[in-house]
């Protein structure tokens, strides 16, 4: 019995050990700088499968939106979004976080697939004002 419960405690040990060296957990790093009416940078590129540390900072004087719309999803005038924020997050959003003015905040999210991804600001007259930007996901390199 008591080398049952040795051999199982080595293959748990086994498994961590091989889990912390096979790549998983590969993290990458981005900053995105909010203001009035604007992103800075406007497009970032990360690899597909990471977990994404995002830094946010809201160097503007009212709240902004960093918006990941969902794969095939893209808006050119606000008037695409839908009506109600259950159906916006439901049906628009891959991921999304809200900045309050001098404010620097920093997030995490799993990149999604490989493809070319639309950011907005989802706050009224953001966008149409020009909050606007690009995600690029490539393949991982791991």
């Amino acid at each position: 019995m008591q080398s049952h419960r040795y051999s199982a405690l080595l293959m748990v040990m086994v498994a961590l050990m091989l889990a912390a060296c096979s790549g998983g957990g590969a993290s990458t790093s981005i900053k995105a700088d909010l203001a009035e009416f604007m992103f800075d940078p406007q497009s970032w590129e990360v690899p597909a499968g990471e977990t994404i540390t995002i830094e946010i900072t809201n160097s503007g004087t009212i709240a902004h939106e960093w918006v990941l719309l969902r794969p095939g999803v893209t808006i050119s005038d606000e008037s695409d979004l839908p009506d109600t924020e259950e159906e916006l997050l439901a049906n628009f959003v891959y991921w999304e976080e809200e900045v309050e003015p001098g404010e620097t905040n920093t997030y995490t999210f799993t990149a999604p697939a490989e493809g070319t991804y639309q950011i907005i600001c989802a706050i009224e007259g953001h966008f149409n004002g020009g909050m606007e930007g690009e995600l690029t996901v490539v393949a991982s390199g791991g």
